[in-house]
C-alpha cells in the first residue's frame, strides 16, 4: 500500500531539489504555482502559458503545447510537468505519456503541502484522509512514480492490476478508519467550543500567506507559529484578545484558503472551518501589498460564501502596510475595500488601533442589563465583573446595583443564578 509519507511531487536524482516545468492558462496563477512549488523545495526551470480556448478531452491542452512543454523539458533537464488545473485520472495518465515525464495537478500539490505542514493530531488525520480521497482514482497513476522514488524500476516492473486493486481495497480501508477517528477527533472539538459558547469569539480569515498568524500574535501578544509560508497554519489557534477586557474575547486563527483548493481538503477541514460559524465577528485579513490582492480578496469572499457564514459581521483589514510604500499603493490598496482598516502587524500602534475596533464592535453589540447583586453573594458579583463591561454601579442597601453590557448568555446565567439562591 502506498505510505503516507511518499511525495505526490516526484523527486529529482540524488536527492536535489527537482526541476519541473508549469503549465498554465493566466499569468498570475501560474506565479502562484511558482510560489507554492518553492514552498515544496522544487524549482520552477520554464513554463508554457496556453491560451486555452477549448479544453482537449485527453490531455487538456493541445498538440502544439505539448510539443513546447516537451522541448522545455529536453533544454532544461527537468524531472516533472506541474500543470496548473486538475486534471482527470485520464488526462493525467495521457499527459504523462505525452511528455515523458511524471506529471502532477494542482490539487496534489496542494495537498503535498499540507501533508508536509500538518502538526497536530487533528491537521495530520484530516490531510491523510484528504490526500487518500484525491489518490484513490489516481492511484495507478501515482503509482508508476511511487515505485520509482522506492527505486522500484519503471512501470512495466511493477505490481500490476491485481496488486493495484488489493491497493485501491487498501486505500478505502485506510479511508474508513481516518474517518472514524476524525470523528472522534471533531467530538472533542465539540467539547472545546462548548466550554466556548459563551464567550465572545472573533475569527481571522483570508488568503494564505496573507499575514493572520503575524497579526494574531500581535493583537494578542502570543507566539502562535508564524512563517512566510503558503499554509504554514493548518489549526485553528484560539489565544485571548486582551486579558483586561470585559468581558473575555478570543481570537482564532484558521487555515488559509487559496483558489482552486481541493474540494476534499475543504471537506476534510470541515471540523476547523466550524470555528467560523461560532465566531460573532470575522476579521477578513488581506495582504494589501500582494499584486493580486483583490483576487485574493474575492477568492476568501467567495469561500466565506460556500461556507454559509458570508453573513456575519465582520471587518476586513488590509494588512502589510508597511511594504506599501508610496500613497499611490495606499490607495489602490484602499480601492480594494472600502471603509477597510489599513494596518501593519508589525506597527504596535496600528494594532493596537485595530485591536480597539473590535473591542468597540463587541461593546456596541453586548445588551444593557441591570442587576442588584446582593451583598452576601459575592460569587455572582465576580461573575458580574468577568464577564460585563461595567457602566454603572451603585452601592444600595440590600447590595450593589449595576448596569453593564453583557453576553445574552452570561446574562440569564446570573439571572438564574440569582434565582436559585
Amino acid at each position: 500500500m502506498l505510505e503516507n509519507t511518499e511525495s505526490l511531487l516526484p523527486l529529482a536524482q540524488a536527492g536535489a531539489p527537482p526541476r519541473v516545468i508549469t503549465i498554465g492558462f493566466e499569468k498570475n496563477s501560474l506565479d502562484e504555482l511558482d510560489m507554492l512549488l518553492a514552498t515544496l523545495g522544487a524549482t520552477p526551470v520554464a513554463r508554457v502559458l496556453s491560451p486555452l480556448r477549448r479544453v482537449n478531452p485527453a490531455t487538456y491542452i493541445g498538440k502544439g503545447k505539448l510539443e513546447e512543454a516537451r522541448q522545455l523539458l529536453e533544454q532544461n533537464g527537468a524531472d516533472a510537468v506541474i500543470i496548473d488545473v486538475e486534471l482527470s485520472p485520464n488526462q493525467l495518465r495521457n499527459l504523462e505519456k505525452a511528455l515523458g515525464k511524471p506529471t502532477v495537478d494542482r490539487p496534489g500539490v496542494i495537498i503535498e503541502i499540507f501533508s508536509r505542514h500538518a502538526r497536530t493530531k487533528e491537521s495530520k488525520t484530516q490531510v491523510a484522509l484528504a490526500r487518500l480521497q484525491y489518490l484513490l482514482p489516481r492511484l495507478a497513476h501515482f503509482w508508476t512514480h511511487f515505485e520509482r522514488q522506492r527505486g522500484g524500476g519503471t512501470a512495466s516492473r511493477g505490481m500490476g492490476e491485481k496488486q493495484i486493486e488489493v491497493d485501491r481495497r487498501l486505500v478505502k480501508t485506510r479511508i474508513s478508519l481516518l474517518r472514524e477517528r476524525l470523528e472522534s477527533i471533531e467530538k472533542e472539538r465539540q467539547v472545546q467550543r462548548a466550554g466556548r459558547k459563551d464567550v465572545l469569539k472573533v475569527a481571522l480569515v483570508g488568503y494564505t500567506n496573507a499575514g493572520k498568524s503575524t497579526l494574531l500574535n500581535a493583537l494578542t501578544q502570543s507566539e502562535v507559529r508564524a512563517e512566510n509560508k503558503l499554509f504554514a497554519t493548518l489549526d485553528a489557534s484560539v489565544r485571548t484578545l486582551d486579558p483586561h477586557s470585559h468581558p473575555p474575547i478570543v481570537a482564532i486563527d484558521t487555515v488559509g484558503f487559496i483558489s482552486n483548493l481541493p474540494p476534499s481538503l475543504v471537506a476534510s477541514f470541515r471540523s476547523t472551518l466550524e470555528e467560523l460559524e461560532e465566531a460573532d465577528l470575522l476579521l477578513h485579513v488581506v495582504d494589501a501589498s500582494h499584486p493580486q490582492a483583490r483576487e485574493q480578496f474575492e477568492v476568501t469572499e467567495r469561500v466565506l460564501e460556500e461556507l454559509k457564514v458570508d453573513g456575519k459581521p465582520r471587518i476586513t483589514v488590509l494588512n502589510k502596510s508597511d511594504l506599501l510604500k508610496n500613497p499611490g499603493d495606499k490607495l489602490r490598496a484602499k480601492a480594494i475595500a472600502p471603509g477597510a482598516l489599513l494596518v501593519s502587524a508589525l506597527v504596535e500602534e496600528e494594532v493596537i488601533r485595530l485591536r480597539d475596533q473590535v473591542l468597540e464592535f463587541f461593546k456596541k453589540h453586548l445588551e444593557v442589563w441591570e442587576v442588584l447583586i446582593p451583598y452576601a453573594e459575592s460569587k455572582l458579583d465576580a461573575l458580574v465583573h468577568e464577564h460585563g463591561s461595567i457602566e454603572v454601579s451603585r452601592h444600595m442597601e440590600k447590595g450593589t446595583f449595576y448596569r453593564l453590557r453583557i453576553n445574552e448568555g452570561w446574562a440569564r446565567k446570573l439571572a438564574l443564578a440569582r434565582y436559585r439562591t
